[in-house]
């Protein structure tokens, strides 16, 4: 169901945004800033794109977002970091250091002393990791923005940097529920585990076309050079694929691949999931800076006591 103007979306469901007449609009939207992102860009894709590794970067920024310093529970340590992880089962507490590590030699991350405990060392977001965030979000908001543009998602689109914290921030109370939307979708997993995986199939369904037509022969052996990605790793991803059904590879001198009918279903339930949690969390943030502007006012217009 379409919004109507100057109201918000309806709740969403996966099934309603698949439905949409403008979901395929939607797909080239998320693909085209996807690429934007990450094509012929090595480093971030060695960096962030797998799953794991990708994890550790979305959490790290929830877990700022919450952090208050009058609450040590909240502080964003190594060791709070591990546990938010432990429920996604993707990484090892010595691959999340090992991360962390790299995360602040370069300049993503940096390392404090806590003011009430100096033993302890919070975890904090640079500017870079910021903006590499705020770019992010905008890529996953962009099919939606194309989907529901009254009232739209104006303010992560256009990187608001109060709104990306209030984001999340309730994103902070939701890693069970992203935990079970990655879980719903075992054939997109399959190449979100695999570095560099779920880049392959964004490309290849760009290939295909705006249609996205599998009956199309995409030409694969220049695609690992977009991503940083050896073509052993790239045909030896396809020929998994291959097994399970979700691409169909020519015996033409083995350089060209074909994207099935299930491959394109399992990536448009995925990202039609994916939208729906966005949508959620764009909502929340929306209510909960409404409630504190309501409680601030509150206070602020209340009538001083007597003394």
């Amino acid at each position: 169901m379409q919004a109507a103007a100057g109201t918000e979306p309806p709740q969403l469901s996966i099934d309603e945004i698949l439905a949409h007449p403008r979901f395929p609009e939607a797909r080239v939207a998320m693909v085209r800033e996807m690429l934007g992102l990450y094509e012929h860009d090595t480093f971030l894709n060695r960096l962030l794109l797998e799953v794991g590794r990708n994890l550790v970067f979305v959490v790290m920024m929830c877990l700022d977002a919450r952090y208050d310093e009058s609450d040590r529970g909240t502080w964003p340590t190594l060791g709070a970091l591990t546990r938010a992880m432990a429920g996604f089962n993707l990484a090892s507490p010595r691959r999340i250091a090992d991360l962390v590590a790299r995360l602040i030699k370069i300049g993503y991350l940096e390392q404090i002393r806590a003011v009430k405990d100096r033993r302890v060392r919070i975890l904090r977001p640079t500017r870079r990791m910021i903006a590499q965030d705020q770019d992010w979000l905008r890529s996953h908001y962009a099919p939606l923005q194309v989907l529901f543009p009254r009232p739209g998602y104006a303010r992560i689109m256009q990187r608001d940097h109060a709104f990306q914290r209030a984001q999340r921030l309730v994103s902070a109370s939701f890693f069970p529920f992203a935990a079970q939307t990655m879980a719903r979708h075992p054939i997109m997993m399959q190449f979100m585990i695999r570095e560099g995986g779920v880049m392959i199939v964004i490309k290849l369904i760009e290939l295909a076309g705006p249609d996205v037509d599998t009956r199309r022969k995409i030409v694969y052996s220049d695609i690992g050079a977009r991503f940083g990605i050896s073509r052993t790793q790239v045909r030896k991803l396809l020929q998994d694929a291959e097994k399970s059904g979700l691409v169909r590879l020519s015996q033409e001198g083995g350089r060209f691949v074909q994207l099935t009918p299930q491959l394109l279903e399992a990536f448009d339930r995925f990202i039609a999931d994916t939208m729906v949690g966005h949508d959620l969390m764009y909502k929340l943030a929306q209510r909960g800076e409404a409630a504190a502007s309501a409680m601030f006012d509150s206070v602020t217009k209340a009538p001083a006591m007597a003394g």
